[in-house]
């Protein structure tokens, strides 16, 4: 089977078609367990189609790729890893039909009971969460109208979940005590009015409205109802905060992301780039988004730290890069430090020139993300000399010798690349004298190696 791309409509849809079992088993299973309904033939249909769907989703997500920093996986054996150790265990346990084991086993056994064995499949609930934070994260969908689904949601879940607990309260308490049921004389009613008259009394109480015409009639049911008045009032603050907070900021940062994409596709279509160029710059403009987010927030905080301060958190973020090149791997930590200091990070889309054959190279680059090709380009013909990848680093000899570079360098996939200039890394290297002897040596053994091509 192919590797199916995570955002695509036909996986977008079989998300959707999740969420909209999960839903089903969020309603169905208090349900059943407490007004012992929804146990015909049909249901037990029902049952079955959503537990394959759940069934199938574990297997099926087995080829469908992720995104790792903005880059596209798409290689069957890390997406095997990624989905076991992330989210495949879950979603077998919940996917486990004990119910129906059970039906087999026990032909005997109480709707209640065997809706109860169902409760493993809330556990989805997880994952649904996950699918919506990923809806929300895709800048062509309104995160606001997500958002607003997953409220409505969530209000209408408390909703039920506490209309059901109220029965369930009130049928067990009615054995030994006179309950809420007993005085409403709902025994001979089907369970669609039972239910009705337990959520009337569920959002009556949540909402602090309570007419008083269902009362509880035992201390369990006064206990409960303190309870769910509790809860009632803590919705409310949170139905307003969440609501202004939703009416005020409207997501502003993708917002802000938003209107700058909708001005750049006005700027290029007025001046009538060609549609080919105008997607590409989407393209970046979308990787930049789901990668680094709003970086401007992060360099601003780090510009306001003392120097002392912003070196080692530097150091922390970025001393593995420095420490994977040989060159520095036994250098005095205070090169290290001052180093990082001196780097500029740059992110590139695929097919991008960052250095080309011949020209006078002032820079020398690590890579932090990404992969590309160090080539030559003569008489037509080209010749690769090595592919690159996260810890590599090139451009040293020009950096060292102020000679034209060796050899072309291009980007194979989005880059997210450091760079050195060479006037900074002259005046650290300065400090430390005995490290620009050792970089002069391997970056003679480095010239020698460029020119040899890839078998």
């Amino acid at each position: 089977m192919p590797t199916l791309h995570p955002n695509t409509k036909p996986v977008i849809f079989w998300e959707a078609l999740i969420v909209l079992v999960t839903l089903y088993n969020f309603l169905i299973i208090p349900f059943r367990a407490a007004f012992q309904g929804a146990s015909g033939q049909i249901w037990i249909i029902l049952d079955c189609l959503t537990d394959l769907l759940l069934i199938s989703d574990i297997f099926l997500r087995f080829y469908i790729g992720y995104t790792d920093h903005g880059e596209l996986i798409t290689d069957p054996q890390k997406i095997r890893q990624y989905y076991f150790y992330r989210d495949f265990k879950l979603n077998l346990l919940s996917s486990l039909p004990l119910d129906l084991m059970a039906r087999l086993l026990f032909p005997t056994a109480s709707i209640s009971l065997l809706g109860l064995l169902r409760i493993p499949r809330l556990l989805r609930g997880i994952y649904c969460i996950k699918i919506f934070r990923k809806w929300e994260n895709k800048v062509d969908i309104n995160p606001v109208a997500i958002q607003m689904f997953e409220f409505v949601i969530i209000i209408a879940l408390i909703d039920h979940w506490v209309a059901c607990l109220w029965f369930l309260i009130g049928s067990i308490t009615s054995g030994f005590s006179e309950s809420w049921l007993t005085t409403a004389d709902l025994g001979q009613y089907p369970p669609r009015t039972k239910y009705l008259r337990s959520l009337y009394w569920s959002i009556t109480t949540l909402t602090t409205v309570g007419y008083g015409d269902i009362t509880p009639k035992n201390d369990i049911e006064i206990i409960f109802t303190l309870m769910v008045m509790f809860l009632g009032v803590s919705m409310y603050a949170f139905i307003i905060g969440n609501v202004a907070a939703l009416i005020a900021n409207l997501n502003a940062t993708k917002s802000r992301f938003r209107e700058k994409l909708t001005q750049i596709q006005s700027y290029m279509g007025e001046r009538k780039i060609p549609h080919p160029l105008q997607k590409q710059v989407r393209r970046y403009y979308q990787y930049m988004w789901e990668y680094s987010r709003d970086t401007s927030l992060g360099i601003e905080f780090l510009d306001e730290l003392p120097n002392s301060l912003k070196a080692k958190v530097y150091l922390y973020l970025y001393q593995d890069l420095l420490q994977q090149v040989p060159l520095f791997q036994e250098v005095k930590s205070g090169f290290i430090e001052e180093l990082v200091m001196k780097l500029e990070p740059i992110i590139l889309p695929p097919g991008e020139y960052v250095i080309r054959e011949g020209q006078i190279g002032h820079e020398m680059y690590f890579i932090n993300h990404g992969a590309l090709e160090a080539f030559s380009e003569e008489n037509d013909k080209k010749t690769i000399y090595r592919t690159m990848s996260a810890g590599s680093f090139f451009g040293e000899i020009a950096l060292l010798c102020s000679m034209r570079r060796t050899a072309s360098v291009k980007t194979l996939t989005y880059c997210e690349l450091f760079v050195l200039e060479k006037r900074d890394f002259l005046q650290v290297l300065n400090n430390y004298p005995q490290v620009r002897q050792k970089l002069e040596e391997v970056a003679d053994q480095r010239y020698s190696f460029s020119k040899k091509p890839q078998d």
